[in-house]
């Protein structure tokens, strides 16, 4: 594991002189003097948190003891909370359309054989956006196979933020329409043909370490998708797996509750929520994971091809081949089908997404007055969702439905560890978890755009500042 590092940036005051590369460093690190946000709903003012081995030993306030020894680094004045939670993540795609070839077919420029291959091959480029970003911790729920093995890897990465995944997607659509988003003979997307077939693929994803086991969309009127659909729900849960439902629509929701999934992804956007969802959500203990921004986010990749891609990013945490692909967005409106309406359907597009937020919005504020547990997700990687730098307008557009800032900050952290089922891991700031953290300027428990004030980031012990790459 690395050692700490303990930056003098930013108005942070070191009490005991250490570096990163210290042989001498002491056993134990304190930070104190800051107002703590523990993930539980709980302010500690003027707390102290004592880190130890990459976990955190102790937590409290002013009188909390702590060894001699002990390097301590004063942090009055600022706010920590528990590191973020995206409970909603694709590695398999870039922000972009070149990832989401059915949206914009831009293949002729950017082959999707060959955009994977560096998906796969540097995944990697994405963490140190999501860590400077404040995100420690993030849940794949959907992709190709090699997503799983990822999520072993960044475990031990004090560079990755811990990664749960689950594999490739179950879906009722034909296969011939899935292949635009497959690389035969890996397959991200496959179609739900049989109960056999269903029972196979549980088994085989939970054998590699999958976390859950996600449908994609559900055809509640197709009987043999529906049975089959029924035996994986049984499967899932013989093999201590996860249900993950994709669905939009309220009947379709209701009936993954009622299958046992255990993670709805998306937000009911057709109609109201009825009592029924609600208490269904309730008996399954479901985390309702509402993307937000994502169906904005395409409209806002589609003016780009036009306006160019709007960038939010003073800390520069987006990694150089995203920003590159970003800055060459108007170079693909020749793939535009429609040219001559171009002007006219993004006027639509906007016109409705305004109608969609506020059946989501309406919707998200009656799940989170029902105490239903609701997980920050973005679904980053789709065109217009950046990773990392889409959680600030989740977490915005959230507080802009109607939740308090304060009822949000469990929602970033706990709950999106909960989904992940890594709950006794990280999410909050408790003694025995993972000493995985952000230090903010601003306090978010008042306004939860205070999240941009982010200074520094700690996964697993190691502090580091969000506003310079990190050393490698």
């Amino acid at each position: 594991m690395k050692p700490y590092f303990l930056p003098l940036l930013l108005g942070l005051v070191l009490i005991a002189s250490c570096t990163s590369k210290s042989p001498e460093k002491a056993d134990y690190l304190l930070l104190q003097g800051a107002t703590a946000l523990d993930g539980n709903g709980n302010s500690i003012p003027e707390s102290k948190i004592l880190i130890r081995d990459g976990k955190i030993e102790a937590i409290g306030g002013k009188d909390l003891a702590v060894p001699e020894g002990a390097e301590i680094l004063d942090l009055t004045g600022k706010f920590i909370t528990p590191g973020l939670v995206d409970a909603h993540v694709h590695f398999g795609q870039t922000g972009f359309f070149d990832g989401r070839p059915d949206a914009l077919d831009i293949r002729d420029s950017l082959p999707f054989e060959e955009v994977q291959a560096r998906q796969k091959q540097q995944p990697n480029r994405y963490f140190e956006t999501y860590l400077r970003s404040g995100v420690t911790a993030v849940y794949d729920v959907g992709g190709f196979e090699w997503i799983i093995d990822l999520s072993k890897s960044a475990e031990s990465d004090l560079d990755a933020p811990h990664v749960a995944a689950a594999g490739p997607l179950l879906t009722p659509f034909p296969q011939d329409r899935l292949d635009i988003f497959n690389i035969p003979p890996d397959r991200q997307m496959l179609a739900l043909t049989s109960s056999e077939f269903g029972k196979e693929m549980v088994q085989k994803l939970t054998a590699l370490g999958s976390t859950g086991i996600k449908i994609w969309s559900l055809n509640l009127k197709d009987s043999v998708f529906m049975t089959s659909l029924r035996t994986v729900s049984e499967e899932v849960e013989s093999q201590g797996n996860q249900l993950i439902v994709h669905s939009t629509n309220l009947d379709e929701a209701k009936e993954g509750l009622r299958l046992g999934a255990k993670v709805l992804v998306h937000s009911v956007d057709d109609q109201p929520i009825d009592e029924e969802f609600i208490q269904l959500a309730r008996q399954t203990g479901a985390v309702y994971c509402p993307t937000l921004v994502v169906v904005p986010g395409y409209s806002v990749a589609y003016q780009s091809l036009r306006d160019g891609f709007p960038l939010n990013d003073p800390n520069q945490v987006l990694d150089p081949d995203t920003r590159s692909l970003l800055g060459a967005s108007q170079s693909f409106f020749k793939y535009h089908p429609n040219p001559e309406k171009y002007q006219e359907e993004i006027q639509n597009s906007f016109a409705q997404d305004e109608q969609l937020k506020a059946r989501m919005y309406a919707n998200l504020r009656a799940v989170y007055e029902a105490g239903i547990p609701i997980a920050l997700s973005t679904d980053a990687g789709n065109p217009g969702t950046l990773h990392g730098l889409s959680i600030y307008d989740e977490l915005e557009a959230m507080q802009t439905a109607g939740i308090p800032a304060k009822d949000i900050i469990p929602m970033a952290t706990r709950n999106g560890a909960k989904a992940m089922r890594r709950e006794q891991d990280f999410g909050t700031l408790e003694a025995g978890k993972m000493a995985d953290l952000i230090v903010l300027e601003k306090d978010p428990s008042v306004d939860i755009r205070h999240f941009r004030s982010i200074t520094h980031v700690m996964r697993g012990g190691l502090l580091r500042p969000v506003n310079v790459p990190f050393e490698k």
